[in-house]
């Protein structure tokens, strides 16, 4: 974990830009929409990269959700920069 100031919460290391770590970072922070949201787009998008012969798809949502992870990681920002 990345070091805080004394009061705030611990925030994780920026996740690896892979499916498992983005799937952690989710998993261990983010609601159950938003872990099911994820599962459903990877798994689209590794049959359109399995069907079309390309990891464009693939490439281009495992990024598009490393950013989300990213957001998730620090339970601060996640809350601030939430819709209500």
């Amino acid at each position: 974990m990345t070091a805080t100031h004394p009061g705030e919460p611990p925030r994780l290391p920026r996740p690896a830009c892979t499916p498992a770590a983005i799937r952690t970072i989710l998993a261990a922070n983010a609601d159950a929409d938003t872990l099911g949201r994820y599962d459903a787009d990877l798994d689209a998008a590794f049959e359109l990269a399995r069907t079309g012969g390309d990891l464009t798809p693939l490439l281009d949502t495992v990024r598009r959700w490393w950013f989300e992870a990213d957001t998730w990681r620090d339970p601060l920002r996640a809350v601030s920069t939430r819709p209500a």
